[in-house]
């Protein structure tokens, strides 16, 4: 099982194939929106994610699966449905 989006960190992110710079970027703010999202199901936590526009085209295709993967984690489809997702525009 994977690890929960408020448990991703920025070596996470660096595996997913950001620099570190970007990594320590990327996750100040996606620790500040899942902070804002606190206690909301995870489909919301997606739409929050996706309206900030936070993964973009150009990022590498790891970093998207695990922000998926992870905001999903633990989702059982078959009582709640297909999960949410999203393709990033620029």
């Amino acid at each position: 099982m994977g690890k929960n989006i408020s448990e991703v960190g920025v070596e996470d992110l660096v595996q997913a194939g950001l620099t570190v710079k970007e990594a320590k970027e990327f996750d100040e703010i996606l620790k500040e929106t899942v902070r804002r999202s606190k206690g909301l199901e995870p489909r919301e936590v997606w739409r929050e994610l996706v309206a900030q526009k936070m993964l973009k085209p150009w990022h590498p295709h790891g970093l998207h699966q695990l922000v998926y993967y992870s905001v999903y984690n633990g989702w059982d489809a078959s009582s709640n449905g297909p999960p949410l997702y999203g393709f990033p525009s620029m």
